[in-house]
């Protein structure tokens, strides 16, 4: 597998969310180019985005923000349950980062666990500030019919068992994401991972999938995108977000695993940039020609 090595150009930077916890977050491409916030999945960080730096459309043409989100990689992890199970602290983080980047009307790339804080985000702050949201194989739907068998994988994480967690997290890496054990980027993973409390991962886990009714509302562009092979969440899924939202636009990767933007960043990256520069329909849209009318 390609070695996928950050450019220098990519900046860290940080800032203080309502509660007071830092987010660390990194910047990177072209500054006036279409901002895009990448929000990682659970127990890693932003360097799971890796194989997207190596596009160079990506990076010409959009300004991405990268954060770490709570508990994760170089942000700050939190002392107690409340700081993880509240939805308005998830919610506030991300707005803390788009505020302090300056990023105007982002589009949002929500995968995995990171679904959670995007439809926080919606929940509590609205959809008016965001350009769209392309979700990849995100947590959203309580739809546990769409759990994969692989899924079991994530409570093993959270294991008292010191033993257990570790073949989770080689199992989690190596086989759900398809990263060669043998690999520098396997090693980097799991130390990545490694940064990431198991007490705090089993705070995070006690959050409850409540977005059907929030999802169902969603007036803005909207993405749902998933690995053919998917075992964590079965590409299925996508059928189920459709009946929720009919215009939404799908994408099922022949392949590819849960992290479809590692097996093929090249096709990731061009259905980014085209949901970006023409988005599928949506309501919001529609009021604005109805008002037009």
């Amino acid at each position: 597998m390609t070695q996928h090595t950050p450019r220098p150009a990519f900046l860290r930077h940080d800032c203080v969310s309502e509660d007071g916890c830092r987010i660390a977050w990194w910047s990177a491409g072209n500054p006036d180019g279409s901002p895009i916030v990448l929000l990682h999945g659970f127990a890693l960080d932003h360097s799971v985005w890796a194989p997207l730096y190596a596009q160079p459309a990506l990076l010409e043409r959009c300004h991405l923000v990268m954060p770490d989100l709570r508990g994760h990689g170089a942000s700050d992890r939190m002392q107690t349950a409340a700081h993880y199970t509240s939805g308005d602290a998830w919610a506030a983080d991300l707005d803390s980062v788009i505020r302090a980047s300056g990023v105007v009307q982002p589009s949002v790339v929500a995968w995995s666990f990171g679904g959670r804080s995007v439809l926080d985000y919606a929940r509590r702050y609205g959809t008016d500030g965001l350009h769209g949201i392309q979700f990849v194989a995100a947590a959203s739907l309580a739809h546990f019919a769409s759990a994969g068998p692989d899924h079991v994988v994530l409570e093993a994480l959270c294991s008292e068992d010191e033993t257990t967690v570790a073949d989770a997290t080689a199992r989690f890496i190596g086989d759900v994401l398809g990263v060669p054990r043998d690999s520098a980027d396997f090693a980097a993973l799991t130390a990545v991972a490694a940064r990431c409390p198991v007490e705090h991962r089993r705070w995070m886990r006690q959050r409850g999938l409540d977005y059907d009714a929030l999802i169902g509302g969603l007036d803005l562009p909207l993405m749902w995108v998933n690995g053919e092979h998917d075992n964590i969440v079965l590409a299925s899924r996508a059928e189920v977000f459709r009946e929720l939202l009919p215009d939404s636009r799908t994408s099922i990767h022949a392949g590819a695993r849960h992290a479809p933007f590692r097996d093929d960043p090249a096709r990731f990256t061009r259905e980014l940039l085209d949901f970006i520069t023409d988005p599928p329909p949506c309501r919001r849209t529609a009021r604005a020609v109805a008002r037009q009318g």
